[in-house]
């Protein structure tokens, strides 16, 4: 009886343990494999799936998933490295409550489907409208700026940018002013005068997954505050 009821132990511990340290293993298994079902590719990814109650998973809660990774390519977003946080997430239903965290080296289309590159984008909010904080060089910006004004006016012109949104394009040694604007969630480049049109430098959508909300000239670099919906891009 004794030997029984020790047996039946020991099994109860081994169920415990596996149910404990097993689910979230498990779990992180899984979520790679989503990741790459949407096409997500990168090098030394690792997804960490975690909940302060380890069975709850089985009920497809995570109170916490941790994604690192570099060279990642998702959709048409490119960054060199990521490092994120998603908070409370339904892992049936596919949400994320939350998201915390850093994206580097970070590329998206421009207007005329160049490459547009963000040094570093912090990420912090809901899963479906995080605010996203992004610095781009103001020398990234004046060479996207250049090459767009050419792209859809055929005006071949030299941008220089100056806080807080000033703008100067310099045709045959004419300078025309201007302002760096967000409208509709792109940014533009905005004339003052009617001499020349205003210039969509960064769209939104078409494969920019930020959507701009305000914009700021800095000494070196240029801040831009926006939204991006983390939790479709991951396929969640």
């Amino acid at each position: 009886m004794r030997s029984c009821l020790i047996q039946l132990l020991l099994m109860v511990a081994v169920i415990f343990a596996l149910l404990w340290f097993g689910l979230p293993f498990g779990a992180s298994w899984l979520a790679t494999n989503a990741l790459r079902a949407v096409g997500f590719t990168g090098t030394d990814t690792k997804v960490e799936v975690s909940a302060n109650l380890p069975p709850r998973i089985l009920l497809g809660h995570a109170d916490k998933i941790t994604l690192t990774s570099s060279q990642v390519f998702v959709g048409d977003l490119h960054a060199a490295t990521i490092d994120l946080t998603l908070g409370d997430v339904d892992l049936f239903g596919r949400t994320a409550g939350t998201v915390t965290g850093t994206l580097t080296g970070v590329s998206v289309p421009a207007a005329n489907g160049d490459a547009a590159t963000i040094d570093k984008a912090v990420l912090a909010g809901s899963g479906t409208a995080a605010t996203a904080t992004l610095s781009i060089s103001n020398a990234e910006v004046e060479t996207l700026a250049t090459s767009q004004l050419k792209a859809q006016t055929g005006i071949a012109g030299k941008v220089k940018l100056k806080a807080p949104d000033v703008v100067t394009v310099t045709i045959n040694g004419q300078a025309a002013p201007g302002h760096l604007v967000v409208k509709d969630g792109a940014l533009e480049l905005v004339p003052v005068s009617d001499s020349l049109p205003t210039v969509t430098i960064i769209a939104a959508g078409g494969g920019n997954p930020f959507r701009f909300q305000s914009v700021a000239v800095g000494a070196t670099s240029v801040t831009l505050v926006g939204t991006i919906d983390l939790q479709t891009l991951l396929g969640l």
